[in-house]
């Protein structure tokens, strides 16, 4: 398939009688398609939490103006491709999108996870635990803040957002992430290694207690694959999405 496969952002060379698949969709940014190039075509949906949530993810005008762009684009699909039964259903609801043309193909980790090339990288020698991801809301990074701390044990947040310079606490969208850093203050307890590479990544699964992922919500839930892949326990959350994705094998929290 691979051989077969063109990678290309010049809709110009895309043919007739081409298969085009869109990797992406965010609606809440102009629309990647706007008619149909190709004989089939097809787009990848990732989750619609934003849709299940508005009040915790506002948008403005111009956001607005590209919902619906992108909801009145999508009759030029034949397909979409997701990441879980529960993303499925929600596409179904909030996109209106026949359950047939939707299939669910699930995520899986980098082959770097599999590699017996060890990291190189300093990892805290004290027990920890560790989370890996965003800052959204529905991560509800703050309730895990909070329980490490009551359990007198390091967290280590890794991820880009954790170390960005962010201009607007203020904006109802970084809510959580301001009562986070309320929560953690200067505290040492709490680690923030940044973006870390794959390999290095897997170095901090193969020394951690454990994984933590108490979303309040998911798409599908990445950490918890990477960090099974290295015998690490994963506490996720009690919702649909991860006992789809973990079945039985993992620790469930109200989040």
């Amino acid at each position: 398939i691979a051989d077969a496969a063109t990678f290309t952002s010049d809709l110009s060379k895309v043919k007739k009688d081409d298969t085009l698949l869109v990797p992406f969709w965010n609606a809440y940014r102009a629309a990647p398609l706007k008619k149909r190039y190709a004989s089939h075509q097809i787009l990848t949906i990732f989750d619609v939490i934003p849709f299940k949530y508005p009040d915790k993810f506002p948008i403005g005008l111009k956001g607005k103006l590209a919902l619906i762009e992108n909801l009145n684009n999508l009759h030029h699909y034949d397909e979409f491709l997701t990441i879980s039964e529960a993303s499925k259903q929600d596409i179904i609801q909030h996109l209106n999108i026949q359950p047939e043309q939707i299939h669910v193909v699930h995520l899986a980790p980098n082959p770097t996870f599999y590699s017996k090339t060890h990291s190189s990288t300093e990892v805290p020698h004290l027990p920890y635990c560790v989370y890996v991801g965003d800052i959204n809301w529905n991560k509800n990074i703050t309730n895990i803040a909070r329980a490490l701390k009551i359990a007198h044990v390091k967290g280590v947040f890794i991820g880009k957002a954790f170390t960005e310079t962010y201009a607007d606490l203020e904006h109802p969208e970084r809510a959580e992430y301001k009562a986070f850093k309320k929560e953690v203050g200067n505290d040492d307890q709490y680690l923030f290694p940044g973006y870390v590479s794959d390999q290095d990544l897997a170095s901090y699964y193969q020394h951690a207690l454990c994984n933590i992922l108490v979303s309040r919500d998911e798409g599908f839930g990445l950490s918890y694959l990477e960090a099974s892949s290295q015998k690490c326990p994963s506490i996720l959350s009690d919702i649909p999405v991860f006992n789809e994705v973990a079945e039985e094998a993992a620790l469930f929290a109200q989040p």
